[in-house]
C-alpha cells in the first residue's frame, strides 16, 4: 500500500486528442489497488483541473494529474497560486509530457503508479510573466516553460494538428508556421541584478525554460534544472527558412547552443521588449496574442512533486 493515504486524482479524458476516455475504468482499478480509496475527478472544461487543485489541495496528501502538459499546467500553477505544500504526482498521459520527463518519471502508466507510490517528495521551481495588453496588466505562471514569439505561434496553431500518428503533429505546426511568421524586433533585459541588455535585433522566438524540453521533446533549454533558482532564456535571432530548418533537428537533440542565431541565459528575472504585440504561451496553452514588456522570473521553490526513488538528486 502507497504511504499516502489521501489522494485526490484529476483526470483530462480530452487527453491525446480523447483517446484516453476509455482508459478511465482500468485506471480507478489500479489507482485503488495502489493507493485505496481515492478521490476520482474528471476535468470538464478548460481550468476546471486548476479549480480542482485550489479547491481540494488543502484537504489531501497528494493531487495526482494524470494527463499532458496541459493537466499538469492546470493543476500545478493551481497548489502554487494557493500556496499550498502538499504535493503533485504526475500521471504522464498526454502528447507532450516534458515535466513529467523532467521529474524522470516512467512513460508507461501502470510503471508511473507504482513508481508515485514509492516516490519520494521534491521541491522545484516554477515560472511567473506578466505582460502588457491593450493598457492592462496580464499575467500567468508556468511549470515547464514559456515561449514567446515564434514558439508561441506554433502553440497557437498545434491544435490543429494534436493526435497526429506518431507524435510529429508539433513537428507539423512548426513547418506550417514557419511560412507565415514574421520576426519582431526586440530587446531582451536581465533584471536578475540591475537591468543589462543581453540581446538586441530581429528575434525569432524566446523560450524560457524551467525544465529542459518543450513542445513534445525538443530540448529547447538543455542546461536547465528544475530546482536551482533560475530559468534559462534561449533567444533565437530572426534566420531564414532554410536555416529554421537546420536549427529544428539541433534544438530536439539540445545541440543547438553553438549556432551564431542563438543566444542562452540562465537568470532569474528579465524583461523582453517588443516593437509589436507577440504571442505567448505557458505549458503550451497559449495566454495572449498581442503581448508587449513582458517580464519573467523564477519563483523558487515554490511547487512540491513527487519523483521516483531512483531519481536523481539534481532534476
Amino acid at each position: 500500500m502507497s504511504q499516502f493515504r489521501n489522494v485526490v486524482v484529476v483526470f483530462n479524458p480530452a487527453a491525446q486528442t480523447g483517446r484516453l476516455a476509455h482508459l478511465e475504468p482500468n485506471l480507478k482499478d489500479e489507482l485503488h489497488a495502489t493507493f485505496g480509496s481515492v478521490r476520482f475527478h474528471c476535468t470538464e472544461y478548460k481550468g476546471h483541473a486548476r479549480e480542482l487543485a485550489m479547491e481540494l489541495g488543502a484537504e489531501v496528501d497528494l493531487v495526482l494529474a494524470v494527463g499532458g502538459d496541459g493537466t499538469v499546467h492546470e493543476v500545478g500553477t493551481g497548489l502554487v497560486e494557493v500556496g499550498s505544500r502538499v504535493p503533485m504526482g504526475i500521471l504522464p498521459l498526454g502528447s507532450g509530457n516534458d515535466f513529467a520527463r523532467a521529474l524522470k518519471m516512467p512513460m508507461e502508466w501502470k510503471e508511473a503508479i507504482s513508481a508515485l507510490s514509492t516516490g519520494t517528495l521534491r521541491t522545484v521551481d516554477t515560472g511567473y510573466s506578466r505582460w502588457k495588453e491593450e493598457g492592462k496588466t496580464r499575467e500567468c505562471r508556468f511549470i515547464n516553460a514559456l515561449g514567446v514569439g515564434f514558439d508561441a505561434f506554433c502553440a497557437v496553431i498545434a491544435p490543429k494538428y494534436k493526435g497526429w500518428p506518431f507524435g510529429i503533429g508539433y513537428t507539423v505546426s512548426i513547418l506550417v508556421a514557419l511560412k507565415s511568421w514574421i520576426s519582431s524586433g526586440a530587446t531582451v533585459w536581465n533584471l536578475s541584478n540591475g537591468k543589462e541588455p543581453i540581446f538586441s535585433g530581429r528575434m525569432m522566438f524566446t523560450t524560457i525554460g524551467n525544465a529542459q524540453d518543450s513542445g513534445g521533446g525538443y530540448s529547447i533549454n538543455p542546461k536547465a534544472l528544475v530546482s536551482d533558482g533560475r530559468v534559462d532564456a534561449c533567444v533565437v535571432e530572426n534566420c531564414s527558412i532554410m536555416r529554421s530548418l537546420s536549427l529544428l533537428p539541433a534544438t530536439r537533440e539540445g545541440k543547438h547552443l553553438t549556432m551564431k542565431e542563438v543566444n542562452y541565459h540562465q537568470l532569474e528575472k528579465m524583461l523582453i521588449d517588443t516593437d509589436r504585440g507577440l504571442p505567448i504561451h505557458a505549458d503550451g496553452e497559449v495566454q495572449s496574442l498581442e503581448a508587449r514588456s513582458i517580464e519573467v522570473s523564477v519563483v523558487a521553490n515554490s511547487l512540491r512533486v513527487i519523483v521516483p526513488k531512483s531519481a536523481p538528486e539534481v532534476l
